[in-house]
């Protein structure tokens, strides 16, 4: 027996210059569902609201400079627009480490702009209820999400943990908590904390000096916020969830919104990397292994928005990295956010498909009709 085996070939019948055609309506399709896109309905209908948000954060980071600089100074290597906001790289109050450059990235009004996006996105309108979980290292976007809130005239319960990690709100008496008075006093916001926590690991600033416990009590005292006192991990996580209950009695809260990655909210490392940056409505199973503040809204079906991962939120949302100057309100990309008109897509998907289902379809009927018609016989296969 022979040890080739005998190949049947037969060409598609579909000719050159319909492969050629097809292939320059595929180009042509692909560059007019990039091209003819649409702007992103949440941007255009929140637009003047994401312009009056970033507006109130640029107020309140005017009003923070120079009391910050009152307090201590502010060195332009690690703060380069001298905004006040950007803290120490070490300091009594600090819990973690933390990077710089996230820090500086955050220095730009625009983020209230993102703030209100992710917030209309969630569902968020005029009226609604969000819950609200922020510590001190991030103190600008945690002006960005008050700043949001207040411009989409919505309600928040806020519980705040007031230490921070480097470089954020972590200078001795000028706490998150101090700046967030101070915007008050200003009347840049009306929002506030109803309850603080120490923050830190365990929620109870294990590893902080008794130096630095002393002054964080002190400025939750000065806040005269509600303090949280818990005895682990776990009596932390069910004080907040407890708060965020009690306050919202005959009301179901719209969204729940976390800056930083506070283990409260998030769940200790291994557990927090299941909860993605930006806006998410659930999580991997693997995510609710241990109970969180996250975990537990995404449970009662509310969309959860967590600022983490900045710089790479800032690339998704076209806001610069660590900007050396100060960047206007309505400069970066969230302001012109642009989808794919889908429904386009979709009708020149079908329209190629049925354009190149025709070509074949008759190059083959063509085909048949030539080898039926020559000669009388059929065309014998080539081997």
């Amino acid at each position: 027996m022979s040890s080739f085996t005998k190949i049947y070939w037969r060409s598609s019948g579909v000719p050159t210059w319909g492969l050629i055609f097809l292939i320059v309506v595929a180009v042509i399709v692909m560059i007019a569902a990039e091209k003819m896109k649409q702007r992103d309905p949440v941007v255009e209908e929140n637009y003047a609201t994401m312009v009056n948000a970033a507006k109130i954060m640029r107020e309140g980071m005017n009003v923070l400079q120079p009391l910050r600089a009152q307090v201590a100074p502010i060195n332009p290597e690690f703060d380069p627009q001298r905004s006040g906001l950007v803290g120490l790289e070490n300091s009594i109050v600090t819990t973690n480490q933390g990077g710089r450059e996230s820090k500086q990235t955050t220095i730009n009004p625009n983020w209230a702009a993102v703030a209100v996006k992710l917030l209309a996105d969630a569902g968020v309108k005029e009226g609604d209820l969000v819950a609200v979980t922020i510590s001190g290292s991030f103190p600008a976007i945690n002006l960005a999400i008050y700043s949001a809130l207040e411009a989409m005239e919505a309600d928040a319960v806020i519980v705040a943990s007031a230490s921070s990690s480097q470089w954020g709100a972590n200078v001795p008496n000028f706490l998150w908590l101090d700046m967030e008075r101070e915007l008050r006093e200003a009347g840049v916001i009306s929002l506030h904390a109803e309850y603080s926590s120490i923050g830190g690991i365990e929620d109870r600033g294990v590893g902080i000096a008794d130096e630095g416990i002393d002054s964080i009590r002190r400025t939750i005292e000065r806040a005269n916020i509600k303090f949280i006192d818990p005895a682990n991990y776990q009596e932390a996580v069910a004080d907040r969830i407890a708060i965020f209950r009690e306050y919202s009695a005959e009301r179901n809260y719209a969204a729940y919104v976390n800056v930083g990655g506070g283990a409260t909210s998030v769940g200790p490392a291994g557990i927090d990397d299941f909860f993605k940056s930006g806006l998410q409505e659930d999580a991997p199973a693997r995510a609710f292994a241990v109970e969180t503040v996250m975990g537990y809204f995404l449970k009662e079906d509310v969309p959860g928005i967590h600022f983490i991962g900045i710089k790479t939120m800032a690339e998704r949302h076209g806001l610069p990295l660590m900007p050396q100057q100060a960047v206007p309100v309505g400069n970066g990309g969230i302001y012109s956010a642009t989808t794919y008109n889908r429904w386009l897509a979709l009708g020149l998907a079908i329209g190629l498909f049925g354009l190149t289902w025709l070509i074949v379809r008759s190059a083959r009927i063509t085909s048949l009709w030539q080898r039926s018609g020559h000669s009388g016989k059929g065309t014998k296969p080539m081997v």
